[in-house]
């Protein structure tokens, strides 16, 4: 079922309305690898994607919300996980079907978690790069307390699924409370709307 975006732009989609018609479609991950999206006015996408062990992986949707403001909502759903990072991929609604998202011609990995070692996160909508429908932040630490952080900034190819590189920098070293944080200029948080990170 083909459908016309409800929205040019101007105004976000609501949380879980990913085919821009004002309201809330239904997700499930019908297996591993394979969500389900159920449009509330008929029809249905299954999209395939790459998940880690089954058998040790949580593989669930995280949320959905809409990152770029096209009046679609992208989905992102936890896809592997370890003993302190996470890793979530991200699907967009694009000429009438909800996609797999890619970076680089590979599906997006977007990491989030951390331990003394190492930290990740990433959100939606950034407050300082208005132009980017997304921010992965991911940085070492050198000491205790001590990081340094590689953020970037991403938006979609207009009228794909792939997203593309906006712009980078690095912050740090420094003590973590005088980083930047990553976070979703409509929530506040990391993540993306109702994709709320807890890891």
């Amino acid at each position: 079922m083909t459908r016309t975006p409800a929205s040019s732009g101007s105004r976000p989609a609501r949380d879980g309305d990913v085919d821009g018609d004002g309201r809330a479609d239904t997700l499930t991950i019908l297996r591993a690898g394979t969500l389900r999206v159920r449009y509330s006015h008929g029809g249905e996408d299954d999209v395939r994607f790459e998940t880690g062990n089954p058998a040790f992986v949580d593989v669930h949707v995280l949320g959905s919300a809409d990152a770029d403001r096209d009046g679609h909502a992208e989905v992102f759903v936890q896809t592997d996980q370890g003993a302190s990072i996470g890793v979530a991929t991200m699907f967009r609604y694009v000429g009438g079907h909800l996609r797999l998202a890619t970076l680089g011609g590979k599906q997006a990995a977007l990491a989030y978690g951390g331990s003394t070692g190492f930290l990740a996160s990433w959100a939606c909508r950034p407050a300082q790069v208005p132009a980017a429908a997304l921010v992965t932040s991911t940085g070492p630490s050198s000491a205790p307390n001590i990081y340094t952080l590689d953020l970037r900034y991403y938006r979609f190819d207009q009228g794909r699924a792939s997203l593309t590189e906006l712009s980078h920098r690095t912050a740090g070293p420094a003590a973590l409370d005088q980083l930047p944080t990553v976070r979703d200029a409509v929530s506040g948080a990391a993540g993306c709307g109702s994709a709320r990170l807890t890891s």
